[in-house]
């Protein structure tokens, strides 16, 4: 059996990696339910769903959104069609939603692998691609729907054609294809392209360029630009949009110095290997040069840019890896230092599996934002009206509201005695009836429950209590400030 397996890898490696890439990323699809953050549930998830419950949600747009409406519109088709075949439950939805991704990722895998092969040979493609495909973010994030994540695959089919592109030139066309797939999920990868593109007219490569933009166009035009004329009369109203509103609010949100996203990188590669590998990144940049300076240019300018949110630089993470790990595997093999030190940097690499798979395992089983779905959840079939959430020692979260089935669903946020008071008042004069209370935290909750009762008139009935997961408790223990992670108690209202 051993031995049979060995052929196998040695035989088939890339088949070998998908089967392993399976493993954590079916794990991921089954058990890593809810969100990681806002943008990879409210943008694609809940904006197809309220347009399925409330058409007028759509049909009363008046201005071009700084979005694509691609990504989303594929979960809008997906979910009717699920509805067609009798599947309802918003759980059951995203199962659905997690296994396709899921098998969407596997592209990562298949085409990084490739990209390594090309490098350099099989034995460094083997290991290149393992490290690839057991990299502890990556099942998690392959089952999630930030855009940022979704481009990842389309991105490295691309560098891939054009990386091959010398010996073939119908793969600067092909790499122009999948090159504008990602740019319809994600505008910032155009950085990507034009600098691949610059990258072949520095090396006279022009029928590549031509070929390579060409491709793009095409892509673009079809899949983005169709898509902004049948929403808003218009080729590319939506990117129009996304750079003028960046261009004027790029402070408004996470801002932070130059080098944010240098310690990010070294700390998600797992120093003191991710030394190493930044290391191996650059010194490829000869033979890898259509890669690393598309990657260098994204990396840089997104470090300039004001607003630095995390999620940000992920289309480029799995590329620097890649390369780290084929750079350095080249460097090493020719390096008398380290055929010197071959026990410490096996040490290195040591240290860095024993965290990487410490890293892996939680967080493909990671249940984000735990208490927040389930407690939407726990209302789906019932008979919802009014909502009021009740805040806790960091306040009230905005309710995804997709587990609840409905929409629209009036709710209420109250945070202070003050707004207590103002919602009674407000209530008094409302035709909305008050169905179900969700309270946050366990901070004096009986206090909380009776005041409430007494003030809106209200009968309230514990129906559930849910906590967080396990990481969301340490999220939240990390930065309480922008990880509102606590308990929520449901309760169902009676008018006295």
């Amino acid at each position: 059996m051993v031995l049979a397996l060995r052929r196998f890898w040695d035989e088939r490696p890339l088949q070998a990696l998908v089967l392993i890439a399976l493993i954590p990323r079916l794990a991921a699809a089954v058990f890593s339910k809810g969100y990681g953050m806002h943008d990879d549930h409210f943008g694609p998830i809940e904006q197809p769903f309220i347009i399925m419950q409330y058409l007028t949600y759509w049909t009363g747009r008046t201005m071009p959104h700084g979005h694509s409406i691609v990504y989303p519109s594929l979960h809008y088709l997906l979910f009717n069609f699920l509805e067609m075949l009798g599947i309802r439950d918003p759980q059951d939805k995203m199962y659905v939603v997690r296994f396709l991704h899921a098998a969407y990722s596997l592209l990562v895998v298949i085409y990084g692998y490739k990209i390594a092969e090309a490098l350099s040979n099989r034995e460094t493609a083997r290991k290149a691609g393992l490290v690839l495909v057991l990299f502890w973010p990556l099942p998690f994030l392959g089952v999630r729907n930030l855009i940022e994540v979704v481009c990842i695959p389309p991105l490295m089919a691309g560098m891939f054609y054009a990386l091959t592109s010398r010996d073939n030139l119908k793969n600067a066309f092909t790499a122009g294809l999948w090159f504008g797939l990602a740019f319809a999920f994600r505008y910032q990868t155009l950085l990507l392209t034009g600098t691949v593109g610059l990258v072949f007219l520095f090396r006279k490569e022009f029928r590549h360029t031509l070929w390579c933009a060409i491709g793009f166009l095409l892509s673009v035009l079809v899949i983005q630009g169709s898509a902004d004329i049948f929403a808003w009369g218009y080729p590319f109203a939506s990117f129009i949009e996304y750079v003028r509103y960046n261009a004027a609010h790029g402070e408004d949100y996470t801002t932070g110095p130059w080098y944010n996203y240098i310690f990010l990188v070294v700390g998600t590669l797992i120093p003191p290997l991710s030394v190493l590998l930044i290391y191996g990144f650059f010194k490829y940049w000869r033979k890898a040069a259509v890669v690393v300076f598309p990657v260098l240019v994204f990396f840089i300018l997104h470090s300039y840019f004001p607003n630095k949110q995390e999620r940000f630089i992920l289309p480029v993470v799995p590329m620097i890896l890649l390369l780290g790990v084929v750079g350095l595997e080249e460097f090493v093999r020719n390096s008398p230092y380290w055929i010197r030190h071959k026990r410490m940097l096996k040490s290195f690499w040591a240290a860095f599996w024993i965290l990487n798979l410490t890293l892996l395992v939680p967080f493909s089983l990671y249940y984000g934002k735990r208490s927040r779905v389930e407690a939407m959840y726990e209302l789906y079939g019932k008979p919802l009206e009014g909502l009021v959430l009740v805040g806790g020692k960091v306040g009230t979260s905005q309710p995804p509201l997709f587990y609840t089935g409905k929409y629209p669903v009036t709710y209420y946020e109250v945070n202070s005695d003050e707004e207590l008071n103002a919602l009674k008042s407000e209530l008094s004069e409302s035709k909305v009836r008050v169905t179900h209370v969700v309270f946050f935290g366990t901070e004096q909750l009986e206090e909380r429950v009776r005041q409430t009762s007494s003030q809106l008139g209200l009968t309230l009935k514990l129906e559930r209590r849910t906590d967080p997961s396990f990481l969301d408790v340490v999220f939240y223990r990390l930065n309480p400030r922008h990880n509102k992670n606590e308990i929520t108690f449901v309760y169902s209202a009676l008018g006295l």
